[in-house]
């Protein structure tokens, strides 16, 4: 496990509920921001969030009998001309000018000896120190600070980063302010530039390689490769699929998480058998 993780309270339906139900299109809008993913925490997603239970029974009906969609499992994944797996909003009550996430940041040169210049989270820190100054309980906590990573990432505020893959650097790194003035950042904006760019790439041909939902704990173990061909170019960042992970984790693209439970991740980003 690598050594900034902290162990996350529940990330099941992340995605803030809206009511929708008399919106056209609002059932589309529901599943596109749910990864272009139909499948039971989903539906009770939409439902819980103010979409009539007879419209999201139609909608599903209609999206399962067409061929086009994949069906793995009790999931249906939405065809990628119908709809575009972008990155999730996600929104956190921590932000990266926080002054907990400042004082949760090392100095620049905290890591330079051992070659890895910038300032990097201490998650452990963060946590405690939100849970202290705002009178957050341990999920709340642990809920906001994985929102808080997932949408940092996607804004291009953190990343997970390391040229070199048998290189773990010392946790995630900040990219804005005087955390910028590294020698690595052109390297990290174009990973990330990249990512945004080709997410729904990305995300579809890793979820079609040969390992299940079951047995990942978030994108597979040959997302570089994926990442590769669907670039075209070698990924400046060996730990992309950590980035994907923090998103993922932030969306709560993962079931059955709790304190003490990992969780699997779900559709889009893998199959089932």
């Amino acid at each position: 496990m690598i050594r900034f993780v902290v162990f996350f309270g529940s990330v099941l339906s992340l995605l803030f509920p809206i009511s929708v139900h008399a919106e056209s299109g609002a059932i589309e809008r529901f599943f596109a921001g749910q990864g272009c993913a139909i499948g039971p925490s989903t539906i009770a997603a939409a439902i819980a969030g103010g979409i009539e239970r007879s419209e999201v029974e139609a909608y599903v009906a209609v999206i399962r009998a067409d061929p086009k969609n994949l069906k793995t499992g009790e999931w249906v994944v939405l065809a990628a001309e119908t709809c575009e797996i972008r990155p999730p909003a996600i929104t956190s009550e921590i932000r990266i000018d926080d002054p907990e996430v400042v004082q949760s940041l090392s100095a620049i040169d905290a890591y330079s000896e051992q070659g890895d210049p910038g300032c990097f989270l201490d998650g452990q820190k963060l946590v405690k120190t939100v849970q202290s100054n705002r009178a957050w309980d341990p999920e709340k906590a642990n809920l906001e600070y994985l929102r808080f990573l997932g949408q940092s990432v996607i804004s291009g505020e953190l990343s997970f980063y390391s040229a070199d893959p048998v290189r773990t650097p010392p946790g995630i790194i900040a990219t804005s302010g005087k955390c910028a003035d590294t020698p690595q950042m052109p390297a990290i904006k174009r990973s990330h530039d990249l990512l945004i760019k080709h997410f729904d790439a990305l995300i579809r041909t890793d979820a079609a390689g040969d390992d299940f939902c079951a047995s990942r704990s978030g994108p597979s173990w040959k997302f570089s490769e994926v990442a590769e061909r669907v670039f075209g170019e070698k990924p400046t960042n060996a730990f992309l699929f950590m980035d994907v992970s923090l998103i993922a984790l932030g969306a709560g693209w993962f079931e059955g998480m709790s304190s003490r439970n990992k969780g699997t991740p779900r559709p889009p980003l893998c199959s089932f058998e």
